[in-house]
């Protein structure tokens, strides 16, 4: 009996659809014993390290007052979202104000991640064929994955409210902190539901849960922009949702039955959808391809590109559009409001750009780690071992594939600076100023070929050890965004903290050379180690 024999089965008889979800539960939960502690306790330590920030910038009442009218503005309030009670602010409000933001997307991303792994992951890699030979029905893989979604986010929600009251929040606000995270988290997991439904690949899965993940961000952001409390579009916005509880003011709890809501009935249709489909396939077929490839395709360096073809496409687009928008905003910064803060000798539009740059940059090593880490996937799922089994040498196939991602990741922080030269001239009608917007992008290369170049040295070396290259990156970003109390020895060992910060910064080549140095070696090293170790499944 096929599969998908086995699927048309068990989706007629609904009473044991729901068969072995129990023993689905507790293997969901062993797999992930490392993955999900990880992830929660990640997220929620960053609470009392995001206060300690707080407490340090804000030393007096003058300064706290200044971080307050600095939030007012519009471009700042693009990335925090809604605020309150910032009128008479304390350092708890402002802590909640600032940050709550990256809680969020830390809760929706872990669930995404969680249910696309326990779901059309297992699916695409012929696992849950197996699994559903025994006695286990069509719903159970999906009903253990938002099972362990929601404990997943509940044992959050109990580590944010611990940290809460650690930092002085009572518990009613921290508990609401910790709930409204949680929510966040758990739409998202109802939102990978739906869209592992609709298509063969768990990545696909979630770039769509992604991009309406960024589509919620995006209401929220122009929301707050509309009102200092959120205007109309942020209530079309569960991450909006989880801000307008209002903690450490006057929380209110009510926001979070919409959050409710949409979960219960995206998982309603997830399940709907489920039962209308074959085992490993997707509502949206893939259309077949060619018999035989073009003569364009017949090399390793051709194959490479063609299997990023669509991540290049997606994530170009989207760089284009935030671009834009934060060249734009820079008109913003040239108000006074900021300027009066910080004083009229303060380069205020030059520190902004040079904010957006890194912030660009790390978005395109985002898109490197994952083009990097997916060689790992592909070598487990046996997928490497035929290829090479041609005259395509280990040498040329890895080395096609790094050179096309560096090419990619080139190019991409290429369209970043563009689109954000542009959008700066058309807000500040300045072509030195768009200059100096693109140059900032530009002059992060190095950081950028130096991270694929960790994740070839892994992939080489140490091949289980690939994931740590996401560790790198989050290294960077910490260290970058919310390291400045830190040694000058801790900051040295991020790869991000080395080339300056143009245009407020001197241009020097020396740490552009060292680090590109630095990059090409580690390719290198990754090049030889793959050379000589034995393949997964060869």
């Amino acid at each position: 009996m096929t599969a998908t024999t086995v699927g048309r089965v068990t989706a007629a008889a609904p009473s044991g659809a729901f068969k072995g979800t129990r023993a689905m539960l507790r293997l969901a939960l062993r797999r992930d014993r490392v993955k999900l502690p990880t992830w929660t306790l990640g997220i929620a330590l960053f609470l009392p390290y995001f206060a300690s920030v707080a407490n340090a910038t804000n030393p007096t009442a003058e300064t706290l007052r200044a971080s307050a009218k600095m939030m007012d503005v519009p471009m700042l309030r693009l990335f925090s979202g809604p605020m309150f009670g910032m009128e008479n602010p304390t350092v708890l409000k402002y802590l909640v104000n600032a940050y709550f933001p990256e809680f969020l997307l830390g809760a929706a991303l872990m669930s995404m991640l969680l249910i696309a792994r326990h779901t059309r992951a297992e699916e695409q890699s012929g696992r849950a064929e197996l699994v559903r030979a025994a006695v286990v029905g069509r719903q159970a893989a999906l009903t253990a994955a938002l099972l362990v979604s929601v404990l997943t986010n509940v044992l959050l929600a109990l580590l944010l409210t611990a940290a809460g009251v650690g930092v002085g929040m009572t518990p009613g606000d921290a508990l609401l902190f910790g709930a409204a995270t949680a929510a966040m988290g758990l739409v998202f997991a109802a939102v990978t539901s739906v869209s592992v439904q609709l298509t063969e690949h768990s990545r696909a899965a979630v770039g769509i849960a992604g991009a309406v993940l960024a589509v919620v961000w995006l209401l929220r952001a122009v929301g707050a922009v509309q009102d200092i409390q959120g205007g109309w579009l942020t209530w079309l916005s569960p991450m909006g949702w989880a801000q307008l509880t209002r903690v450490a003011d006057d929380g209110r709890w009510w926001p979070l039955a919409l959050a409710v809501l949409l979960s219960t009935a995206l998982a309603a249709v997830a399940y709907a959808l489920s039962a209308r489909r074959d085992l490993g396939a997707g509502l949206v077929a893939s259309r077949p391809g060619r018999a035989r490839a073009a003569r364009g395709l017949r090399s390793p360096l051709a194959l490479a590109f063609r299997l990023q073809r669509a991540s290049i496409l997606w994530w170009g687009g989207s760089l284009i559009a935030a671009g834009l928008v934060f060249g734009g905003l820079a008109g913003s910064m040239r108000e006074g409001v900021a300027e009066e803060i910080l004083g009229g000798g303060a380069d205020v539009v030059g520190g902004y750009l040079s904010l957006m740059a890194v912030g660009m940059s790390f978005l395109v090593g985002i898109f490197t780690a994952q083009a990097t880490t997916r060689l790992r996937a592909e070598e487990n799922r046996g997928r490497v071992t035929p290829l090479l089994a041609t005259p395509t040498s280990r040498w040329a196939w890895l080395g096609s594939s790094l050179l096309a991602t560096g090419l990619a990741a080139v190019a991409l922080l290429m369209v970043s600076g563009l689109s954000m030269a542009a959008g700066t001239a058309l807000a500040l009608d300045d072509a030195t100023r768009a200059g100096a917007a693109a140059a900032a992008v530009l002059a992060r290369t190095p950081e950028i070929l130096f991270l694929l170049g960790v994740a070839a040295t892994l992939f080489g070396l140490a091949p289980r050890a690939v994931p740590l290259t996401w560790a790198v990156l989050a290294l960077g970003v910490v260290v970058r965004f919310w390291g400045a109390d830190l040694p000058g020895w801790a900051r040295g060992l991020s790869p991000f903290d080395h080339i300056p910060r143009l245009p407020v910064e001197d241009f020097r080549l020396a740490p552009l050379v060292m680090l590109t140095a630095l990059a090409a070696g580690l390719l290198l090293l990754g090049l030889y180690g793959f050379r000589s170790r034995d393949l997964k499944g060869a």
